[in-house]
């Protein structure tokens, strides 16, 4: 996108500069190698470190091009004419003879560094572009100042303030959205509001650069949940879009949305991220210390010198593309399998060997580099599973999984879970107190009414977690979870909390048939009913519709209504789309409403084509308060079931470490506005 901006101008060489924010946008989507590999002379040491740290090496949902280049060469000739990249928010070294490319938030620390440049004449000419959209008093900010006017060569919106984290899911940076959301005190704080400003925002330039108008619905506060931030978020959102659109003179796009979009909170389902998944990426985050994806390993080399490895877990690595949503026992049996080809190409079949012919030995050469990597990929793997078996072994969680698996579904109460804590004790086992600590989240999410003072000691006692620990039961309270004794529930004539227990899902279908793979993120039963037309319009409406009334735009929420196949550009953006009905083809719970149903037999043709109308309709969910692996796992599998894309975002992902940690910080403090926060831009002035 870059390279679009700034064809045509003469430089030949630039300096690209960052701030804290786009600095993670760009390290999400692109390697420090890549830049060296480019002929990029250099990087400031910091910037050089926090790519290092940041950098996945994967793939995600990209912006729409309008020039026709591909994504490869769009990058490559963007980082070919970057002499620099340095971050705006630190000193830096005068270069008069070169261009300063500013990819920037709008915010007032940045755009102050970005004014100050062009006072020092820092660099000859000033590009610059903003990671979302400029409010009034931003760009006034940037006018009043003469020399920066003077200096400036582009000043442009692009759109990209969000973070690649998979092929179907997304992060918007914001890691204490959960504390801003549940923390006591939350509701009526300034952090709260600012940070909805920051999330819609950048959920906006999801929509932009993915060329999307949304048809929103929202998580509302009805029952026992206890925040309304999902509301917020997405008449932010709305409003937003439809300030864009009048910018662009394209106000009537909004009635005609092309993709759909639910926005929920943690409190939605909070034995997700609690509860252990047994997929390979699931496992590898969860148990292993692979920071940023990046894992690091010992081999013995031929000379029987032990020697330190890295490999970086990504979209660049085609073996763990193939397995890292498979289920943990078939990912063992891939790798044997593929261990035992390699060891059958014997040396009679290798480059070594006399038999071969000349067109044999020129093959084997060509195909030699190609087999070496994949035998060294293979290798990485292979002590990822061994590790991984060892803390399977040493922490029996083969055991620890199948006791979680009966008490979410309420097949096992606390007599097994103290049970299962002897039986260990007896073995010698020594489970991590985190571990423990887990598996009592998953008791007290999926069995209410059960802990008060005495119960809190007693599984002190039980499980040797500290005052500090069992106190984090309590804290899912203040998610709308029922976790505190109540005077009825102990009353004989209460109700059974069998019957208030909260809904779980059972995987069914492909995979169900694996050990320990039962449970079903709420997140797919959510996606399901959205695609289906038949999720409860009262506890997800639509924005601007009242509680119990039926949304203006049904037809646009139900998949019975898709966009024109269409080419987007940038220019073209929210360019009204014309709808085309279609019928439900795989789907039991299609609503009684669908447009110009046939009720006689439908040929495969049409079938087939409206099957392509509904695949080009995206669907979203984002998350407030963290997603987990597993979810993203099922956007990509009910992307494949629904015959349309299926993107999850979120706040943060989070692993089930990370989640335990910022239950911790549920305080009932309420919060101050964090640094990040306070020199966001108001969105009254877009």
């Amino acid at each position: 996108m870059l390279t679009t901006k700034l064809r045509g101008v003469s430089t030949a060489w630039r300096v690209l500069l960052v701030d804290g924010t786009s600095l993670k946008i760009v390290s999400s989507c692109v390697k420090m190698s890549d830049l060296a590999e480019a002929n990029v002379s250099g990087a400031c040491d910091e910037t050089r470190d926090e790519m290092d740290r940041t950098t996945r090496g994967e793939k995600a949902p990209r912006p729409d091009d309008d020039d026709g280049e591909t994504d490869d060469d769009a990058r490559a000739g963007w980082m070919v004419s970057m002499a620099v990249v340095e971050n705006v928010e630190v000193e830096r070294a005068p270069q008069p003879t070169l261009d300063g490319v500013y990819f920037i938030t709008p915010s007032e620390r940045s755009v102050t560094r970005m004014i100050d440049d062009c006072k020092k004449k820092t660099y000859r000419r000033a590009h610059v572009f903003f990671t979302s959209p400029a409010p009034r008093s931003v760009l006034s900010a940037i006018k009043a100042q003469r020399e920066c006017v003077s200096m400036l060569s582009n000043c442009s919106e692009l759109n990209l303030e969000y973070l690649t984290v998979d092929p179907h899911g997304f992060s918007v940076g914001v890691e204490d959205a959960l504390r801003m959301t549940f923390g006591e005190g939350s509701e009526t704080s300034q952090a709260q509001a600012r940070m909805m400003d920051v999330i819609s925002t950048r959920l906006a330039t999801v929509m932009v650069s993915l060329g999307e108008v949304p048809s929103v619905r929202f998580m509302a506060k009805v029952g026992d949940r206890r925040s309304d931030v999902s509301r917020g978020i997405a008449d932010r959102l709305d409003r937003t879009i439809a300030a864009l659109l009048r910018s662009k003179g394209a106000e009537a796009a909004k009635n005609n949305p092309t993709c759909d979009v639910l926005i929920v909170d943690r409190s939605i389902d909070v034995l997700a991220p609690i509860v252990h998944e047994w997929t390979y990426e699931s496992m590898v985050t969860d148990l292993l210390n692979v920071p940023e994806g990046l894992y690091k390993y010992k081999i013995t080399n031929s000379k029987g010198e032990t020697e330190a490895k890295e490999a970086v877990l990504g979209e660049n690595d085609p073996l763990w593309v193939e397995l890292r949503h498979a289920h943990i026992a078939e990912v063992l049996n891939a790798l044997a399998d593929k261990a035992k080809t390699f060891a059958n190409i014997g040396p009679g079949q290798g480059v070594g060997s006399r038999d071969l012919s000349t067109g044999q030995l020129k093959k084997a050469v060509e195909t030699l580099p190609k087999v070496l990597e994949e035998k060294a990929k293979l290798s990485v793997h292979t002590a990822i599973a061994s590790e991984i078996n060892e803390v399977l072994q040493r922490c029996a969680l083969s055991e620890v999984g199948r006791v979680e698996q009966d008490v979410v579904f309420g097949d096992a109460t606390s007599k097994e879970i103290v049970a299962l804590f002897n039986e260990l004790d007896t073995q010698g086992v020594r489970l991590p107190m985190v571990e423990k600590l887990r598996l009592l989240l998953c008791y007290v999410s999926s069995h209410p009414n059960k802990i008060d003072a005495s119960e809190k000691q007693r599984w002190m006692r039980e499980t040797g977690l500290t005052q500090s620990d069992v106190d984090i039961l309590e804290n899912l309270e203040l998610m709308g979870v029922k976790v505190l004794k109540t005077p009825s529930s102990g009353s004989y004539f209460s109700s059974s909390t069998k019957s208030s227990r909260p809904k779980v899902l059972e995987r069914t279908g492909a995979g169900s048939d694996w050990d320990l793979f039962r449970f079903l993120p709420m997140v797919a039963g959510l996606v399901r009913e959205l695609d289906a037309g038949t999720l409860d319009v009262n506890e997800f409406p639509h924005v601007g519709a009242a509680a119990g009334a039926a949304p203006q735009n049904a037809t646009m929420m139900s998949p019975t209504k898709a966009r024109s196949v269409r080419t987007r550009t940038e220019s073209s953006w929210a360019t009204q789309s014309s709808g085309a009905s279609w019928n439900e083809g795989d789907n039991d719970g299609a609503s009684a409403g669908q447009h110009a149903r046939t009720e006689s037999t439908a040929s495969n043709r049409s079938l087939s084509r409206s099957t392509s109308k509904r695949a080009n309709r995206r669907l979203f969910v984002f998350v407030v308060g963290g997603m987990t692996r597993g979810e993203l796992r099922e956007a990509r599998a009910l992307s494949q079931l629904l015959h349309r894309e299926v993107i999850i975002g979120s706040t943060s992902l989070e692993t089930p470490t990370s989640f335990v940690q910022k239950l911790t910080q549920l305080t009932p403090a309420a919060p101050s506005v964090p640094r990040q926060y306070a020199d966001i831009a108001d969105l009254s002035g877009l």
